[in-house]
């Protein structure tokens, strides 16, 4: 893959929010070396630079909307003919005018995130009502025409409710859900990431989520493919799994259709890269080993021939990702690999076929 399809910019580290598994250990005023505005353009014009069909840029943090330049950014990322995206934080600075006004900038879609229910929602991003303001602001993107998606963490605080999570994207009529496997980065903490077990369990659910009215995504667990190609020889979950599935059929009742997820998806480095506030670019935003700066170092050149990245796309990792018969359909989060020993080539520690006995 010669072009990400995805480039996430970091527009800011500066947020109102307190997330307690914050990737990018968000503050409330921006950092020192933020990129300005002509860094902005020059790194939107390089992303253009990789030609058709170009990456889509997403806007993120931090939160976006901490930025003053941002309606010009995403306007001149339109100009050069690139499709964007945004993923707000869900501070009272999100409101029907800020939607509008990202709509109008040129932004397709929008990611908000909703981990849980209320209670626990509100307590994890660490400030009461956001759970209910979340939910309005889906409201007022659809209203204004926004594709909107549900990001949501997996974790130890939320994995019991993942089902409800689901039935509520499924009331909202909200056709994407993207699920992240917690991370131990920034102010993620590996104690709340769950077991290889529980993780196995979580993505047999989410392949059954697919058979609902959703597209089901997953963040740093590409062996959620493995799983499908085993669930497919009859393999099956466990009591986690069973009991997530109940409960969505409870609030949801049967599937309405097979269970449809892609066969290919990205990994940190192929098909994806990361742009951090200060320029710096990664693999991807929780795999935090620098690879250049967007500044001195050109965006195109460093995804194709950096060769860490090579090395990721051709899957040359450590064993038993290196070896596994699925590793061109997975290759295994390469951010949980350097969080686990420091070497993004690794094998990942979440997988069932490389955990620990």
């Amino acid at each position: 893959m010669n072009r990400p399809m995805l480039v996430f910019w970091e527009t800011t580290r500066a947020c109102l929010l307190a997330c307690s598994h914050c990737r990018a250990t968000a503050q409330r005023q921006a950092l020192p070396g933020e990129l300005d505005t002509a860094d902005g353009l020059h790194l939107l014009e390089q992303v253009a630079a990789f030609g058709h069909p170009a990456p889509v840029v997403v806007f993120t943090g931090g939160d976006l909307l901490m930025r003053d330049d941002v309606a010009d950014l995403i306007s001149y990322a339109r100009q050069l003919g690139l499709h964007t995206a945004a993923a707000p934080a869900v501070t009272p600075l999100l409101g029907w005018a800020a939607l509008a006004r990202l709509k109008a900038a040129g932004i397709d879609s929008i990611s908000l995130s909703l981990d849980a229910p209320e209670a626990v929602h509100d307590r994890i991003r660490g400030v009461a009502g956001t759970f209910r303001h979340t939910l309005e602001a889906a409201r007022i993107a659809q209203d204004l025409g926004l594709r909107v998606q549900i990001n949501t963490v997996v974790m130890d605080q939320t994995v019991d409710t993942l089902a409800d999570v689901a039935a509520l994207i499924l009331e909202a009529r909200i056709p994407v859900w993207e699920v992240f496997f917690l991370i131990a980065t920034g102010r993620g903490q590996a104690d709340a990431m769950i077991s290889p077990a529980a993780t196995e369990d979580v993505c047999h659910f989410l392949l059954d989520a697919s058979s609902y009215d959703l597209v089901v995504r997953t963040v740093e667990a590409p062996f959620v493919r493995r799983v499908l190609a085993e669930r497919q020889q009859g393999v099956t979950g466990g009591r986690l799994y069973h009991r997530l599935r109940s409960r969505l059929e409870q609030r949801c009742g049967p599937a309405v259709h097979e269970v449809r997820f892609g066969t290919r998806g990205t990994l940190d480095g192929d098909g994806i890269v990361f742009v951090a506030y200060d320029g710096t670019i990664s693999p991807g935003g929780f795999l935090p080993v620098s690879l250049g700066n967007s500044r001195q170092d050109n965006l195109v050149d460093v995804y194709r021939h950096h060769p860490l990245l090579q090395a990721i796309r051709e899957r040359r990792l450590e064993d038993p990702c290196g070896s596994c018969v699925h590793r061109f359909v997975c290759g295994g989060s390469r951010a949980r690999a350097y969080s686990a020993s420091g070497d993004p080539l690794a094998a990942d520690p979440a997988c069932l076929l490389s955990a620990p006995a």
